[in-house]
């Protein structure tokens, strides 16, 4: 087994884990994967919980093969999709955080996005699909357009996927993306209006980041 494949595994294990801990999945929802090379990635075992992931339960799995992985998460082709259409993606995470998914489930979705720095940094592009069932191949490809064109894809009445260049960067976006969507409910079942920064600043903002995904 090369060093590489023992690190992917290692890092899996930890970030599922950690998104088990921080609340973003429950029970035995959601789903990651890290690309392991150009055409493969490994990917979480279906109905298994991300707070107890064995290295039995991480599936290598083809990019492009349009064929079932019996063990493998049932959104494979989804993150297959999205790497095959975003080769500088690295790592794919799927989850249904509470503010996310009531965001996802509202009929209005429109929510602010430049509200603080980091939101600007992390959240610069927001693709809503619309639903398709868990698993199927119209979401997967839905998905796999939409990543050419955003790094955070809110999921009608699903959830939430977010695209990085590594794990930790994947997570941290769902994160903000968390944050924003929790701001976005609080501030309405209290009846605050929130007033976001505006565009002339918010760019000035990415200019000052010279192009980095983090504040």
């Amino acid at each position: 087994m090369t060093k590489t494949v023992l690190k992917i595994r290692s890092l899996l294990k930890k970030y599922a884990r950690r998104a088990f801990d921080l609340g973003l999945v429950w029970g035995t929802s959601g789903n990651v994967s890290i690309r392991a090379g150009a055409d493969t990635f490994f990917i979480t075992a279906t109905g298994k919980s991300l707070g107890d992931m064995t290295d039995k339960d991480l599936v290598l799995c083809r990019i492009g093969r349009d064929r079932s992985h019996k063990k493998a998460s049932m959104e494979w082709r989804l993150h297959s999709e999205i790497y095959e259409s975003r080769k500088d993606a690295n790592a794919v995470f799927h989850s249904q955080p509470p503010y996310s998914t009531i965001i996802a489930c509202a009929r209005d979705k429109k929510i602010k996005t430049a509200l603080i720095p980091e939101t600007i940094a992390y959240l610069r592009q927001i693709e809503i699909i619309p639903y398709c069932h868990a698993g199927s191949v119209e979401l997967a490809k839905k998905c796999g357009e939409a990543a050419k064109r955003a790094d955070v894809l809110l999921l009608e009445n699903h959830g939430v996927i977010t695209v990085g260049s590594g794990i930790e960067e994947a997570v941290n976006k769902t994160l903000t993306f968390e944050f924003l969507c929790g701001l976005s409910v609080l501030s309405k079942a209290a009846g605050i209006e929130l007033k976001a920064i505006n565009t002339r600043q918010a760019r000035e903002f990415l200019s000052l980041l010279g192009g980095k995904n983090k504040a």
